[in-house]
């Protein structure tokens, strides 16, 4: 792709450390508030909630007259009267911030629960892990059901603790850059991201911003990090601009073939296409980003790792236990292929897993029994398997559990390839509207 290197490379290092350090001391005071004055910080809270409810708004409006879409209407009408209420009404408005509140714990307890009894139906070793994070999380639920209905004061605590983790975070990333195993390792090895909610579209958020500005998302070029041929890990980072295309997927890619875990045997899908059998694809990675780009509409941010013998060591260890526990797997149109050749594709196109054996011939596999048998979207899901793969190369990539998008991995990378000493050493993306971005044509079906 066209890369443009910026000379004002430490114009732009220097700007970034200002906007951390101003993050740093607002972390800071707003955490302290929140722990020292809980009741007048949560009336601010309050206003800054229905301000950016009204911002929101103003907006959606605007996507709704732009694109000129049903849904973009109704969620703009909807803003709209959650903004009113807010405005109107400030002490019921506490109880409705309150509420969300609990139901988002609710949420993760229930989200813990069923990976807790999924990891024990599959002999997964990581039951425990998430069987503890079940019992904290039901634990806050109750006590902000039975205690923070009342007043914000209880979760005004709350909020004031991750402020100042988040300062905290803030300047670690800031000052300990120095080398991957030491105290980089430490930084993320514990990294906590922003809120869920919003990282989980993050990389939709870049590309709808470029495709409103008419903008390229070229990347500004980090010294001595534009050596592509050095790169010998490379991960993608997929997102979209519509339906679940927004909530992106998250893929790797070694000695030029992709390694893809979902949820693609749609026959066994459960509980509205949340649960279901993990599957493994194995695809050619040029036939897989023509194919994704051009066929599927998503946009593709790509990373590319350079790794020392002893990771590349790790990593094939890896890949062989993990092939090891599989057997093969057919889409359904190969299968269907096979009992009859005459069979139109058109019967099958709106099955995922067909399509993609059509365009690519790509080889699936079925996890036997292990932490990877059965995929969660809230669980064992794409971004997770490719962070534990991350993680057993790399102890500087944090291994994330619980609920993990693979947003939270493109501002990971996003750090991880400002910090000049990282071995994150190429930046680059795929998108069909920048034909120059995808591999020759020719390279797919």
């Amino acid at each position: 792709m066209k890369c443009i290197t910026k000379i004002s490379v430490k114009n732009t290092a220097k700007l970034k450390k200002c906007i951390a350090v101003a993050g740093i001391i607002l972390f800071v005071f707003t955490g302290l508030t929140c722990l020292i004055m809980p009741q007048f910080n949560a009336d601010i809270f309050l206003y800054v909630c229905a301000a950016i409810c009204t911002l929101s708004t103003v907006f959606v409006w605007y996507e709704a007259f732009l694109k000129k879409r049903g849904t973009v209407y109704f969620e703009a009408l909807v803003l709209s009267a959650v903004t009113v209420f807010l405005w109107l009404h400030r002490q019921s408005g506490e109880i409705v911030i309150v509420t969300v509140f609990a139901l988002y714990l609710l949420v993760n307890s229930i989200a813990f629960a069923i990976q807790s009894v999924l990891d024990i139906k599959d002999r997964s070793d990581t039951w425990w892990y998430d069987l503890l994070r079940f019992v904290v999380y039901s634990l806050l639920f109750f006590a902000t059901f039975s205690h923070g209905m009342d007043s914000l004061k209880y979760i005004q605590y709350i909020v004031g603790l991750y402020l100042i983790v988040q300062a905290a975070q803030l300047y670690f990333e800031m000052t300990s850059f120095t080398h991957p195993q030491s105290s980089r390792y430490y930084t993320f090895r514990y990294w906590s991201s922003l809120p869920v909610a919003f990282v989980a579209i993050l990389p939709f958020f870049v590309l709808e911003m470029a495709s409103h500005t008419n903008g390229k998302m070229d990347p500004v070029l980090v010294e001595g990090k534009d050596e592509k041929n050095e790169a010998n890990l490379r991960v993608f980072v997929h997102t979209g601009l519509s339906g679940v295309h927004m909530f992106g997927h998250m893929t790797l890619a070694y000695k030029g073939m992709i390694y893809s875990y979902g949820n693609y045997d749609t026959a066994n899908e459960k509980l509205f296409r949340s649960i279901g059998p993990g599957i493994l694809f194995v695809c050619p990675i040029e036939q897989y980003i023509a194919n994704t780009c051009t066929y599927e509409h998503v946009t593709m941010f790509e990373y590319g790792l350079k790794l020392n013998e002893e990771q590349i060591r790790l990593l094939e260890n890896t890949l062989e236990e993990i092939m090891a526990g599989t057997i093969e797997w057919e889409a359904p149109y190969e299968k269907a292929l096979k009992k009859d050749p005459a069979i139109p594709f058109s019967q099958y196109e709106t099955d995922y897993a067909s399509r993609l054996w059509y365009r690519t011939r790509c080889r699936f596999y079925k996890f036997r029994s292990g932490q990877w048998k059965t995929y969660w979207i809230l669980g064992t899901n794409c971004s997770l398997f490719a962070a534990d793969i991350l993680n057993q190369v790399d102890p500087a990539i944090h291994g994330s559990k619980g609920i993990v998008t693979p947003g939270e991995f493109y501002e990971y990378f996003e750090e991880a390839y400002a910090d000049p000493k990282s071995n994150v050493v190429f930046k680059s993306w795929h998108s069909l509207s920048e034909p120059d971005t995808l591999p020759a044509a020719g390279s797919h079906q």
